[in-house]
């Protein structure tokens, strides 16, 4: 069961992931990706940062989508595009990050 506490600091790590500031954006997003599935809610905002034009952001993006795992199977699509990436990092995180969300269990292969 979430408690009060969990859902306002989730709701507060997403404002953070707005910041103009980048360390408090990496700090936002390492935090979220460290609480795993409790962080669904923040996938949406990180879809947003997956498509940011600052390549650090994007990277961190994707680790948290990985680190969140299956509860970011709505990110799925924008992981897909990060693939494709001009940052070879990039796509290498957002590869990663689809490895970790799969959702595909007992030996069934992904589309």
């Amino acid at each position: 069961m979430k408690s009060d506490k969990n859902v306002v600091s989730i709701d507060f790590l997403i404002e953070n992931l707005k910041a103009t500031d980048q360390v408090v954006r990496l700090h936002a997003a390492t935090v979220l990706g460290a609480m795993g599935e409790e962080a669904g809610p923040a996938v949406p905002a990180l879809i947003e940062l997956l498509k940011a034009a600052n390549i650090h952001d994007r990277k961190l993006a994707a680790l948290a989508l990985g680190e969140i795992g299956p509860a970011a199977e709505q990110a799925i699509p924008a992981l897909f595009a990060a693939v494709g990436d001009d940052d070879e990092g990039v796509a290498e995180m957002a590869e990663w990050a689809l490895e970790e969300i799969d959702v595909v269990e007992d030996g069934e292969e992904a589309a």
